[in-house]
Formats: C-alpha cells, structure tokens, sequence
C-alpha cells in the first residue's frame, strides 16, 4: 500500500479513539459537575451505569463480527459498511454530554442513557469492520499486514496525545458540549478517510467460497475460540491490556500519594511514556517482519515485565528526584506498549486467516468481548485497591496497583507459552 492509503487507513482509528478517549477521560467529571447545589448526576450511579453499558459493548462485538463477515461474504466490500455507522459514535457522545442545569433530574438521564446507547454501539459497528480491513487491504501480503497493524497502534497512541493534550484546553475554555461538538465533527471526516484508503484490486470472499458455516452468534464466538493459537493470543493480549489499564488507572494515584504531586502531575507519567511510544512505530513492522509476530509480542511483554518490576521503585530517588525517576520508568514502557499496539492487528487477523479469510471480524469481535471483560475485572481490583488506599494500606496499597499490574502481565505470558503445549498433549 502507499503512504497516501495507510495515512488515510490511520485516521480511521485516530477519529474512532479520539471520541473514545474523550468519553472516558470526561464523562465522570460531567457527571459530578455543578447543577445548582447539587450535581448533575450521582456519580457512583453513572459508574454502575457505565459497568452495564460495557458489559453490552463486549457482547455485541461477535454480533459486529458476524454481521461485517456476512457482508463480505455477500460479494460487498466491508468499507462500505462504515458509513452505515460513522454518525453514531459522534451523535451519541454529543446525547451523553447534553445535560445540564436547566433539565429535570429525568431528562438528564434520559439524554444520556440515549447517548450511552448509541455511542457504544455506533463504536462497535464502525470498530470491528474497520479493524477488519486490515485483511481485506493487505490482499494476503504480510508486509502490507504488518504496516496496517501499525497504522492502528500509531492512530491509538495519536488519539491518546490528543486526549492528554488538547481536550483539557477545550473543555477549560470553551466547557464539555462546545468541545465534544469540535471533536466529533473532526472525528467524522477522519472517520471517512478509510474507506478511501482501499487498494485499486480489494480481496472479497463470496459466500460460496467461505470456509465460515452459517451460525449463531454464539456458535460462531465458539468457532473462533477452537483455534488455539488464537487463545493463547487471547491470553497475552489480554494479559498485556489488563496491566496497562491498572497502570494508567493508578497514574494519579501514583503522581498524589508516591510523588507527593497533584493531578496535573499525571502528564510527568504518561506524558514520556506516550513520547518514546512513537519512534517504535516505525520500526514495528520491521522487528515482526525480521522475528515474527509472536516474537516481538512476546518480547514486547518481558520487556513491559521488566518496567513493571522497576516501577516498584516508584517513590523512591534513583536518578536525581522521585519524580525524575518515576518519570524514566514510565518513558521506559512507552516502546514495550507500542510494539504490542503495534502488532495485535497483525496477529489477529494471521489467526482468523488460519480458518478463513472471511472471518477477520469474527475474530475481532471474539478478542474485544474478552479483553474489554477481563479490563473490567481490572478496573474492578483496581477500585478495590483505592479503597484499600484510604485506609490502613495507605500508599502501600498504591504500589500493590503496579504489583497486581505486573501480574496480570505475566500470567498472559506463562498462559501465552503453555496453552498450545497442553493443548497438544489432549490431542
């Protein structure tokens, strides 16, 4: 593929996660903002509420799956099913930062219970056909693979900048539904860009030459998890975001009660951590194309082990202040996250290929109904750990974030190794 079609292809994932991105950065400050003398929502509640509306987001990923893979086999081409959903995660995250004052308790719920709704589902039925494309683009080349992978882990982290750097100055300026409006009219054009990144001659799998049965939904969730290399992707993948969503969620934590900083010093964490991300995207596609795409992840995830195990010196002066040396330790995660980032497309769709080549976004739906279930499960140890933070654990409990961090990590990677071994054996 040219430069010009991968740039387009990258947007795409750039203008999906910049409205993610600002969702979860934002909704709960929203939520807790001033109406009069009270707040506009109960927080907690709208927490509970969100816990639901993940658990809905994951169980329609295979749903997405299938119904992008039916396209196809359909003699359609996938891109095209993106404009079908690109006006609903903007549409829907307007709904949710709507609210205000001057509504009664029950519109303000009904508004965003709305955009709830169709944000969550607008991001599944644009995501997993979108994610998919890198095997309908990649016309069964691994170079053009391996450079689309990459393409989504370069517009993730550029999504991230974005929602580190930009939306505090809008929402500081111009308040939360001004600065949704400008993000979401941005994200829609970017989300366009995509469709017109596929090569003049596009792989479509008809249905007479699919290899996928006609199956429920369900059945066909089954059919992706009897492929055991995909399930020890599963769990290194797993493993890997699991650590980092404790991680970022701990960075606050991290920056009050270990630095003695305030939220503001979030930046000093993620901040070089993001910076030393980026070079790594350009030499992804090289280290998977020279070692392969299970060696760069499993060395991406020791290396992340090893930063995790460093980060327990969090706290602590090593290298000119406390600060300072947090700082370095982050910034020495940046490379290991982005190789990870970098190649799980890549993996993902090597593994569904293995069945068929029409069943890119079953595999898809598959891999994000289960992380996005197991990164509950760690933002669930992690809210318990901040309890635990007020109490009699103090700081300690802090630390036991990173720890449970490096944890997760390497349970994925002992999982990752052993998994086919076991497998063999039944066999």
């Amino acid at each position: 593929m040219t430069r010009k079609q991968l740039f387009l292809f990258m947007l795409g994932q750039l203008g999906i996660m910049m409205l993610a991105r600002f969702f979860f950065q934002w909704i709960m400050r929203f939520a807790d903002s001033s109406a009069g003398a009270e707040s506009l929502f109960v927080a907690s509640t709208v927490g509970s509420v969100l816990l639901g509306f993940r658990i809905f987001d994951g169980i329609t990923d295979p749903a997405a799956g299938m119904l992008s893979d039916w396209w196809v086999r359909r003699g359609r081409k996938r891109q095209s099913l993106l404009w079908y959903a690109l006006f609903l995660p903007p549409i829907g995250l307007v709904l949710c930062f709507l609210p205000g004052a001057e509504m009664d308790v029950t519109s303000r719920w009904l508004v965003m219970l709305s955009g709830f709704f169709i944000f969550f589902l607008g991001y599944t039925l644009y995501a997993i056909p979108y994610w998919s494309l890198v095997g309908d683009y990649s016309l069964d080349s691994d170079a053009d693979r391996r450079a689309l992978s990459n393409m989504l882990g370069l517009g993730l982290i550029l999504a991230t900048i974005v929602g580190f750097i930009i939306s505090p100055l809008l929402v500081d300026s111009l308040g939360y539904l001004q600065s949704v409006m400008i993000f979401s009219v941005i994200a829609i054009f970017f989300m366009i860009a995509p469709i017109y990144a596929a090569p003049k001659r596009q792989l479509i799998v008809t249905e007479s030459s699919s290899a996928v049965p006609s199956v429920s939904v369900f059945e066909s969730f089954l059919l992706a998890l009897q492929n055991i290399r995909f399930i020890a992707l599963l769990c290194l993948l797993a493993g890997s975001q699991m650590s980092f969503t404790v991680l970022t969620a701990a960075a606050p934590f991290i920056a009050e009660r270990l630095l003695d900083g305030t939220e503001r010093d979030v930046s000093l964490l993620l901040g070089p951590l993001i910076l030393t991300s980026l070079p790594m995207f350009y030499f992804a596609p090289k280290i998977s194309a020279r070692f392969g795409w299970r060696s760069a992840l499993l060395t991406a995830s020791l290396g992340l082990g090893v930063v995790y195990i460093c980060a327990s010196a969090i706290g602590t002066t090593i290298i000119y202040s406390e600060t300072v040396t947090a700082m370095i330790i982050f910034a020495m995660g940046g490379p290991m996250i982005a190789l990870l980032l970098a190649v799980e497309g890549e993996a993902i769709t090597a593994c569904a290929r293995e069945q068929s080549a029409s069943a890119v976004s079953l595999y898809f739906g598959a891999f994000n109904l289960v992380v996005k279930a197991l990164n509950g499960l760690a933002l669930y140890i992690t809210s318990i750990l901040i309890v635990a933070s007020r109490g009699d654990l103090g700081s300690g409990a802090v630390r036991l974030m990173v720890i449970s961090a490096g944890i997760m990590l390497f349970t994925g990677v002992v999982l990752f190794l052993f998994t086919p071994r076991l497998a063999g054996r039944r066999v």
